[in-house]
């Protein structure tokens, strides 16, 4: 009787506990699927991200690869249309205003290349004579023995304190006081700027060995608002007669010599380059009595 009725009370009981275990089950499968789902959805939404990130860096390549295409067929067209020569740079000079400054400054500060121009005289005639040695002459390092002369001159020079620049701009303001066209006025109605093109030694044509410096200049005057009014050049060459001119060895060895040449050669240029200057007309002032 006893196992009839515990029989029983498990029955019972199991039937209880059944519909609970199921609808665990159910909402676990259900919990399941909505994870499922949104993972999917996220899923989808970074291939979405993904496609388009790739889209648009796969467009940006593109223009950009097209751009450069479009710059450097732009740059092989001004290649081909570039000139074989360097053309030079326009500069109008206002003349007339030129004629109405009646005083003007030298500017201290003048610009050069500031290296020393070498060329041997064997270099020179290279390409001349350089058909007749049947292209041997040309792997002479001419160019490099050049530049070991001219690195010498320069540290030469640099050691003795001989500048060109500094020689200039004393001899040019020298010339124009001489000239009496530029009187000093307070304040300056205008400033003379000198650029040294190029300053070397030169071979003498009708010497072997004997050198002589040179020097090309170029003034320009401009008004106090800076605008250009005149342009004038100046130079020595290696045929000057007060130029007495010495060999390489010579003037390294008397670098007093060297620094005299070149005090010369800016005198003669200067005074070439402030001829010029003093040219210019001075305008007339016309003063009409008052009625």
């Amino acid at each position: 009787m006893k196992l009839l009725v515990t029989f029983s009370l498990v029955a019972v009981m199991s039937l209880a506990v059944a519909p609970r275990s199921t609808a665990q089950t159910a909402g676990t499968t259900a919990a399941a699927a909505t994870a499922t789902t949104r993972a999917a959805a996220e899923n989808t939404v970074r291939q979405a991200v993904t496609a388009r990130t790739t889209a648009v860096a796969q467009a940006s390549t593109a223009r950009d690869n097209a751009a450069a295409q479009v710059a450097a067929a732009q740059d092989q067209v001004k290649s081909k249309l570039k000139l074989p020569f360097k053309l030079p740079k326009l500069e109008v000079p206002d003349i007339a205003r030129a004629a109405k400054i009646r005083g003007a400054s030298v500017d201290d500060k003048v610009s050069s290349p500031r290296t020393l121009t070498y060329k041997s005289r064997a270099s020179r005639l290279s390409r001349w004579i350089g058909p007749l040695t049947f292209g041997l002459l040309h792997y002479v390092p001419f160019e490099t023995l050049n530049a070991g002369v001219s690195g010498t001159i320069n540290n030469l020079m640099a050691e003795e304190g001989i500048s060109v620049e500094s020689m200039t701009a004393k001899a040019f303001a020298a010339q124009l006081k001489d000239g009496k066209r530029w009187a000093k006025t307070a304040p300056s109605e205008g400033v003379f700027k000198i650029e040294v093109n190029r300053y070397a030694l030169d071979p003498v044509p009708t010497s072997i060995s004997l050198l002589r410096p040179t020097v090309s200049l170029t003034g320009r005057l401009y008004d106090n608002d800076g605008k250009l009014l005149w342009i004038g050049k100046g130079f020595t060459s290696s045929i000057e007669p007060g130029l007495k001119g010495a060999t390489l060895e010579q003037y390294e060895a008397n670098p007093d010599m060297l620094h005299k040449d070149f005090e010369t050669a800016v005198q003669t240029a200067t005074k070439r380059l402030a001829a010029q200057a003093n040219a210019i007309p001075k305008a007339s002032i016309k003063v009409t009595a008052a009625e």
